[in-house]
């Protein structure tokens, strides 16, 4: 997101009656109000609420999946390519940990089982 429209969303919220905050939000950077009684991120707040709002791009399915990963393996040399996966697998795991919008972690979470499923696929 860029700063302006950061500013935009935080001139929105003290217009509201919303209190900026002398602490930072850990994952974005800006600053922390308090609105309603409660002490939250408004512009991670909006992202996730644009990330509900906005159509997922398509997450490539297993079959697609295959095709991608297998980019430049032959029949007879698949280890490569699963332990590519297997590495992407585990990254993407990693970041599921650490994501705080619910809308990126479906979306990370639908990839990991796609990406199983191709990893399945690779190995048979």
């Amino acid at each position: 997101m860029t700063a302006e429209k950061a500013d935009e969303i935080m001139a929105e919220y003290l217009l509201k009656g919303g209190k900026m905050l002398s602490k930072s939000c850990k994952m974005c950077g800006f600053p922390l109000f308090e609105y309603k009684g409660e002490t939250i991120c408004v512009v991670c707040r909006a992202e996730e609420t644009a990330a509900e709002k906005t159509p997922e791009e398509p997450i490539p399915a297993p079959a697609e999946a295959v095709k991608e990963v297998s980019y430049g393996c032959t029949a007879a040399s698949q280890d490569p390519c699963a332990s590519e996966l297997e590495r992407t697998l585990v990254s993407l795991c990693e970041r599921i940990r650490t994501e705080s919008r619910s809308g990126e972690c479906l979306r990370l979470m639908k990839a990991v089982r796609a990406g199983a499923e191709a990893l399945s696929l690779l190995r048979h």
